[in-house]
């Protein structure tokens, strides 16, 4: 039971690195829309982790600590620039519709 358990941490933690790869490159290619779906996913892995009270090793516990904190990263500065391309889109809306009414 012991070595399934451990089988199974691994295997959680190979998905968490491969998310948070995925979530690197989707950052790098600009398409913000699946990020947030792999940031689900993300995080029902690490619950999942929780709830079954896996047992994690020095080792194991980092590489979470630091997959959680390269993904906070990035999400954070995903939403920094949904923020900002949302502020322009209601700039240009607001100057359209004060170019509409002086028509």
């Amino acid at each position: 039971m012991l070595n399934n358990q451990k089988t199974t941490v691994y295997s959680q933690l190979d998905k968490l690195e491969r998310i948070s790869n995925q979530i690197s490159l989707l950052v790098s290619e600009n398409d913000y829309e699946k990020i947030n779906h792999l940031d689900r996913l993300r995080k029902k892995i690490i619950n999942d982790m929780k709830v079954k009270e896996f047992k994690l090793n020095e080792d194991n516990k980092k590489t979470v600590m630091r997959l959680i904190s390269q993904n906070k990263e990035i999400i954070s500065e995903y939403k920094q620039n949904n923020s900002q391309e949302l502020s322009k889109i209601s700039n240009s809306k607001k100057c359209a519709q004060a170019y509409l009414a002086t028509l």
